[in-house]
């Protein structure tokens, strides 16, 4: 009796082992993607701003991000913009960069803007837009968005278009200041569990 009571207490205490040491390697690996992570949100590589592609794609929301798409437009980079929109967006910007702000709509009025209407932001505007570049024959883009969205924007892009077609992802320059910035860290690491389903699941 006693001599199985041993043995049952040393099959307990090698498993209570084996759990702490995969919880220690699961931890480990959670805090060096952590860091990984969070390298690539705050000091990503800004992406080819002179890259000359068939169309330049502005993410949502615009407020930030349409104001370098149309300058990158008017650089030559391409000859049309695409425009994520979606209803609830009520940036006010100027059109092609000039003159009095105004809303979104009147964006999707100009001859060189193609507007569309994703199922929902980042992957949702990956899937919509690979389906517009097969329909359209692009064979390269450059996508805007905001610096620390753009580590998620490039691993998504890559993985739902980057078959099909050579994606840029760049992104425009603010100043969230420190609190703000913290936050987008948080953020974009939880995101980035989603971003992992999107990729599984709808490219």
């Amino acid at each position: 009796m006693g001599s199985t009571t041993a043995g049952a207490d040393g099959s307990a205490k090698s498993i209570l082992r084996g759990l702490k040491l995969a919880g220690g390697v699961v931890a480990a690996l959670a805090a060096g993607w952590f860091v990984y992570a969070t390298v690539n949100i705050v000091s990503l590589s800004q992406g080819e701003l002179d890259k000359r592609v068939d169309a330049v794609v502005s993410l949502a929301p615009q407020y930030y991000r349409l104001p370098l798409a149309q300058q990158l437009v008017a650089d030559g980079v391409a000859d049309t913009l695409a425009v994520s929109y979606f209803d609830h967006d009520t940036s006010r910007i100027p059109l092609n960069g000039t003159g009095e702000p105004v809303p979104l709509a009147q964006h999707c009025e100009l001859e060189h803007v193609v507007c569309f209407r994703p199922a929902d932001a980042t992957a949702g505007e990956a899937v919509a837009l690979a389906k517009m570049a097969s329909s359209e024959s692009w064979q390269s883009l450059t996508v805007v968005t905001n610096q620390h969205h753009a580590f998620r924007t490039r691993f998504i892009f890559d993985r739902c278009l980057g078959e099909q077609v050579d994606v840029n992802v760049v992104y425009a320059q603010r100043d969230y200041g420190l609190g703000g910035t913290a936050w987008r860290v948080v953020y974009e690491n939880a995101a980035m569990f989603k971003a992992l389903y999107d990729v599984t699941f709808r490219c």
